[in-house]
């Protein structure tokens, strides 16, 4: 009888043993993400940025008193190996919201394309009847992994702190049960999928809310035939001088920032 107990408790845990050592890694799946803008609080931090004077802090101001806390918008990953896209999910929103995004005070709409093992990154985005499409490098990020764990959407997650674009503060929470290193965003470089999003300086989070492991095949062909392609440095020199003019360094960087994130 003990001998049969024995058996059965080694039985027992040889499979755990294999179990765990054979836990399965998805490669490919699709994530889908609600990104929270706290609209007031990043409405207010614009008009702050805003020269002496502007004609445009008024119409803000008496905006502000007709918007929402927050709008929720929803964004959706397919991640393949080492290539991965972003794309936003078309939903219906109220007028004041609509006609927020219309102007790119909330988010540009961008399409992304990621090939992590290329050091390859595409971006594309209509700001003012314009399509702008940007051909780079990907983003730099230097990371610093705390001890601070979180579950997203069925997964243990893991903090990390991050600065980008120079001197933008993110927080993210990745899960190295996915090991493509990529985000809902251009940000990169920690050891599996971000599911949990947060730059307090643009007022927002990203946290996901879905994640499917099912076949599926990152979008690469996000520009129109044709288009002309420029660098995060050339997008950047162009757009000063454009809005260099009127608009204070300070709304500038956010500006700035909001699109290359």
């Amino acid at each position: 009888m003990k001998l049969f107990i024995s058996t059965i408790f080694f039985l027992v845990l040889s499979l755990g043993m294999a179990s765990a050592q054979y836990t399965f890694f998805p490669q490919q799946g699709v994530i889908t993400y609600d990104k929270t803008v706290h609209v007031k609080n990043l409405m207010r931090r614009h008009i702050q940025s805003l020269k002496d004077g502007d004609f445009s802090k008024k119409y803000f101001e008496e905006m502000m008193t007709k918007v929402p806390e927050t709008a929720v918008l929803t964004k959706k990953v397919s991640f393949s190996d080492q290539e991965v896209s972003v794309e936003p999910v078309e939903k219906e929103q109220p007028q004041m919201i609509a006609n927020l995004l219309r102007m790119g005070l909330l988010d540009y709409g961008s399409k992304i394309y990621q090939n992590i093992s290329k050091d390859e990154s595409l971006m594309t985005m209509e700001i003012g009847g314009s399509q702008i499409n940007i051909k780079d490098s990907l983003t730099n990020v230097k990371w610093k992994i705390t001890n601070e764990y979180r579950n997203i959407a069925g997964y243990d997650c893991r903090r990390a702190n991050g600065v980008t674009l120079d001197s933008v503060y993110v927080v993210a929470f990745y899960t190295d049960q996915i090991p493509t290193s990529a985000s809902p965003s251009t940000l990169h470089g920690l050891p599996g999928m971000i599911l949990g999003l947060v730059v307090p300086e643009q007022h927002f989070n990203i946290y996901a809310t879905k994640v499917e492991m099912t076949a599926a095949t990152p979008n690469d062909n996000i520009f129109k035939k044709k288009a002309d392609t420029t660098t995060r440095k050339q997008t950047r020199d162009r757009m000063k001088e454009i809005l260099g003019q009127w608009m204070s360094d300070k709304q500038f960087n956010l500006i700035i920032a909001a699109m290359f994130l």
